[in-house]
């Protein structure tokens, strides 16, 4: 059972880790959206 939870875990870290990267996950960061290239080329900020 052990060995169950420790497996579970680590394949939650990974995906964790390809979807929020490896940053510090803070509150504040995770709600500001992010400019993307064509974003920034056409000068709109997406609100």
């Amino acid at each position: 059972m052990l060995k169950f939870v420790k497996n579970f875990l680590e394949k939650l870290a990974k995906e964790n880790e390809k979807s929020f990267g490896t940053g510090r996950l803070d509150c504040c960061d995770l709600n500001k959206l992010k400019k993307t290239s064509t974003q920034a080329a056409n000068g709109t900020s997406g609100k």
